[in-house]
């Protein structure tokens, strides 16, 4: 198990992805396994960065990974609460110029994953995601 604190947060997404990439868990996946999770990791990570926090907080980022026949991804920061999977799901049928900013990139994480938690635990948001190993 792999266990990540950042703090801060602002500015590090990049530095973020590579450290929960090159972990024991992750890298040693498929090219084709890896992108995925990169993707979906990289709309959670982007999304706390950019909102959990107020302007000028600097914020926390802790992420656990684990590898059994899954591997099991917890991201936990002390932002705002907020639980993206009760969300309003974007119109993917209108055109992009008729769309609304935002929505698709959890969207995307949710059918890419095989499954997708939610809870705000001692004040803080818990966002599980989980990928089965093929």
């Amino acid at each position: 198990m792999s266990q990540f604190h950042f703090q801060p947060i602002k500015g590090q997404v990049e530095t973020i992805l590579k450290t929960i990439l090159k972990s024991p868990e992750v890298s040693s996946y498929h090219l084709k396994e890896t992108m995925v999770l990169r993707l979906a990791c990289e709309e959670i990570v982007m999304n706390v960065a950019s909102y959990a926090y107020p302007e000028g907080a600097e914020g926390f980022l802790d992420v656990n990974i684990e590898k059994t026949d899954r591997i099991v991804i917890r991201f936990e920061d002390g932002g705002m609460p907020f639980n993206p999977l009760e969300q309003k799901k974007p119109d993917t049928t209108l055109s992009w110029k008729k769309r609304r900013i935002g929505g698709l990139g959890i969207l995307l994480t949710i059918r890419m994953m095989d499954d997708v938690r939610y809870a705000y635990v001692d004040n803080k948001n818990v966002l599980t995601i989980e990928k089965v190993i093929a």
